[in-house]
């Protein structure tokens, strides 16, 4: 089995709403973030480059996506900032195709972004979460993210977090 990661917006986008479609069939709550009729390039590049999208390849298969960014964009991170401007690399959209599931793909795509992050000299990667997701909020603490807190954004409750690399 060889994994390779690319840049394609095209692949990521259909990852993203492999995600989305499994979101609404199993009963959760998406935010807009997450919902079908919004992962589409339209909605994708009000908040995104294409160029920050990034695809993990399984034999050249779709297997994981996110966008990373260093500038935010999306998620408000100011309520944890202030003032402060840092430099640091942002995981959004991180998720996996459902044939992948479990097979470790969240771990990949973030040392990537480790990866990423280092050659750009930067010391510091971040992601957000739905704080209720107490799954997800897992996956980020079991790939050594520190939990930065909760802040009530406008349509739910947000958990940050972030590593030191």
């Amino acid at each position: 089995m060889s994994t390779e990661i690319h840049q394609d917006i095209n692949k990521a986008i259909l990852i993203v709403r492999d995600a989305g479609r499994w979101l609404k069939e199993s009963g959760k709550n998406p935010s807009k973030w997450w919902l079908l009729k919004n992962l589409n390039k339209k909605f994708l590049l009000k908040y995104a480059k294409p160029e920050e999208f990034y695809v993990a390849l399984v034999d050249n298969k779709p297997a994981a996506a996110a966008v990373l960014q260093f500038s935010q964009k999306a998620q408000d991170w100011k309520s944890i900032d202030k003032d402060k401007l840092k430099s640091v690399l942002y995981i959004h959209w991180l998720c996996v195709h459902r044939k992948f599931a479990g097979k470790g793909f969240p771990k990949i795509m973030v040392d990537f972004a480790e990866k990423l992050a280092k050659e750009k000299n930067v010391k510091l990667l971040r992601a957000d979460t739905n704080a209720k997701e107490m799954k997800l909020r897992k996956i980020y603490e079991d790939l050594g993210f520190n939990f930065v807190g909760v802040e009530q954004e406008n349509y739910r409750h947000t958990a940050f977090f972030q590593k030191k690399i």
